[in-house]
């Protein structure tokens, strides 16, 4: 790519490009092919971006980043996909970006949310030196994805996707119709497992909560299955279209990246059968409520972190069939 002349034919020119800039006028560029793709400049609202023409009025990703966001939009009685950018001063450097994004849906046949994600990833790739994901993220994720995985099997891949809110800040991992789950996955040899904070195991109000506890270990050649294989067969799972981009965005949002594939290379398999715990009075945790009734001052305390140990603990409860069916899923 130059930017003496064209970034290719489908485009115009950076130098044609810095000319519309400079002219201080709203602009609309058609980007040839399907489906129907402008790039505009709009600066009285300060904003240079790419529009898609999309089927129905989707959620946009949350990019994570603070001069590019995505949105929709409804124009002349269509629904745009848009990517914006809103400082004025990356405009020269963000058009070919959008070019790249445009390129990947109208020639790659990407949807427009999975070629965002691709174009941030590569972006990203050239900003930083080659990393994978840590070790503590990786068993984590492999072991919300088990979960997710046997949650499609039995209410079906959009809702599961839906409930699926680990990546979200949410306090819980999976937000069901009827309960809450959290996933906890260690490598020990002992069902040991840290808790972040004080409310990671206080129910909702009005909710039960139930944690799924995974044991793994390192499997033999040809056994079990790595990060990479066990997200390839959630994704399998789930139709393209909109369900299929909101676990694209789901895996981005929880630190997957597509260039992780080929470093991630640890195959994992369960140690010991996985198992479901009813969140109750008599489950072995902290919470901000039973240290203030004794009395803590909880301001002099920073931050809390804790370890416990599950092994042989007797959860008296019925174990809903769900539950059952997520603790058991194989990938």
């Amino acid at each position: 790519m130059t930017t003496s002349s064209t970034i290719d034919k489908r485009h115009v020119s950076a130098e044609g490009f810095d000319q519309l800039l400079g002219g201080g006028v709203p602009v609309t560029l058609p980007v040839g092919g399907e489906p129907e793709t402008f790039v505009f400049i709009e600066p009285r609202a300060r904003e240079l971006g790419l529009r898609i023409e999309v089927s129905a009025n989707d959620d946009a990703p949350d990019t994570g980043l603070r001069n590019i966001f995505a949105r929709t939009a409804l124009r002349d009685g269509k629904y745009y996909f848009e990517v914006v950018v809103r400082a004025p001063e990356l405009f020269h450097d963000a058009y070919p970006v959008l070019c790249s994004i445009a390129d990947r849906v109208q020639l790659g046949g990407m949807s427009p949310v999975q070629a965002l994600h691709a174009t941030l990833d590569r972006m990203s790739s050239l900003l930083r030196t080659p990393d994978s994901l840590p070790r503590e993220r990786e068993i984590g994720l492999f072991g919300e994805l088990l979960v997710l995985g046997g949650l499609i099997e039995r209410l079906g891949a959009s809702t599961a996707v839906e409930s699926w809110c680990g990546s979200q800040n949410e306090e819980h991992d999976f937000g069901l119709p009827d309960f809450d789950v959290e996933v906890k996955t260690t490598t020990s040899e002992s069902r040991t497992h840290w808790i972040e904070s004080l409310t990671q195991l206080v129910p909702k109000v009005g909710r039960s909560l139930w944690l799924v506890s995974h044991q793994l270990t390192t499997a033999g050649v040809g056994a079990g299955l790595s990060l990479p294989d066990l997200v390839e067969a959630v994704s399998t799972q789930i139709d393209p279209g909109y369900d299929q981009d909101r676990f694209a965005n789901a895996l981005s949002q929880a630190g997957w990246r597509d260039d992780y594939r080929k470093r991630l290379t640890t195959r994992w398999t369960r140690r010991v059968t996985s198992r479901g715990y009813r969140v109750s009075d008599t489950f072995p945790r902290l919470t901000l409520e039973d240290l203030l009734d004794r009395g803590v001052a909880m301001d002099r305390i920073t931050e809390i972190h804790y370890r416990v140990d599950l092994d042989g603990f007797a959860d008296t409860h019925e174990t809903p069939e769900i539950i059952r069916l997520s603790c058991a899923f194989e990938g």
